[in-house]
């Protein structure tokens, strides 16, 4: 509709001033009405702010998360990370609800704790499952990238309980979406991975390493039959299976073979997790440089707060710049 709009503005610029003026006048009206509507969405959910409504459904798809063929061979040694994790994502969604937060202080805060107990045993669901070496050599690129998101989302949940405890509800706000944040970097690398695995299919030169046992688990799985093509010395001489027996295998974007089509997805993985981890960091940072208002609001209301518990140096009794850094003091404005 807009393209339809700008074009008939310019092919309507010989005939004089009121035509642009009416189709701009037209846009407008258009542009107003999109905005009424989205305001009585983000309104619904208690969201005063447009702006940070969208972030709100980041928490929705961790319902969605589905393991890539060959995860489960791994996963089921660290299943309760996906059995904390999964539940987390759903009650974060209303713990930034804002309705219920204002509400419901007495809920929000019972589960933010509950919040913080999921994600931390998922971290250790996690831990389990980051030594294992799915994949070959593309594994250790994950690895490192799933111990630093366990290292940033602990450190971030701690700063948060420690600022909450002590009142600074600004610095509460920043840690949990900044923690937030780098949760929903799980979430933007499987998008990635699966517009990569075609990728990386149409280069054609990537290979992962897999065990004959995780090619046996997959498709025993799958019910289907082993492919023996493709490990004629899997059987010991006793007629067993070779375990550890380890194979080749091509990564491809080719469902009839689930362990290529598996290959191409973890293959690209560890490389995608750098690259979310990257951009989460720096959009939470972004994002709450472009809310100061908001972080001022919140100020004030730990300074009042801090005042009613007596804490010394209210407005900055949590980890604030200014207490531990070289800020200067910060006052409430009169």
């Amino acid at each position: 509709m807009a393209s339809k709009q700008e074009e008939t503005v310019i092919d309507s610029s010989s005939t004089g001033h009121n035509a642009e003026k009416y189709e701009h006048g037209s846009s407008t009206k258009s542009r107003s009405g999109h905005r009424a509507r989205y305001r009585k969405v983000y309104s619904f959910f208690g969201f005063s702010n447009g702006y940070n409504f969208p972030l709100y459904y980041d928490h929705h798809f961790k319902d969605g998360f589905a393991l890539v063929p060959g995860y489960w061979y791994f996963f089921q040694r660290g299943r309760f990370h996906l059995a904390a994790i999964l539940p987390a994502g759903i009650l974060m969604a209303l713990q930034f609800t804002p309705v219920i937060r204002h509400k419901a202080i007495t809920f929000h805060r019972i589960n933010g704790y509950i919040i913080i107990s999921l994600i931390l045993i998922s971290s250790g669901g996690a831990c389990v499952v980051i030594p294992q070496k799915q994949g070959g050599g593309a594994r250790s690129a994950a690895q490192t990238a799933e111990a630093f998101l366990v290292i940033i989302t602990t450190t971030g949940l701690a700063m948060a309980w420690w600022n909450i405890r002590r009142k600074q509800i600004d610095q509460h706000r920043a840690w949990m979406l900044r923690t937030m944040f780098y949760l929903g970097t799980i979430i933007t690398s499987r998008i990635m991975n699966f517009v990569s695995a075609p990728v990386i299919s149409l280069i054609d030169n990537f290979y992962g390493v897999w065990s004959c046992d995780e090619l046996d688990f997959l498709y025993r799985n799958l019910a289907l039959p082993f492919p023996e093509a493709g490990c004629p010395m899997r059987l010991l001489p006793n007629g067993t299976l070779d375990a550890g027996l380890r194979v080749a295998i091509k990564a491809a974007y080719n469902l009839e073979r689930p362990e290529q089509y598996g290959s191409s997805l973890i293959q690209p993985f560890g490389a995608n997790l750098w690259v979310c981890i990257a951009v989460h960091i720096i959009g939470v940072e972004i994002y709450l440089n472009l809310t100061p208002r908001e972080t001022q609001r919140l100020r004030r209301v730990s300074y009042e707060k801090q005042m009613e518990a007596g804490f010394a140096n209210p407005g900055s009794a949590g980890l604030t710049a200014d207490r531990w850094g070289d800020a200067e003091s910060w006052t409430p404005r009169t």
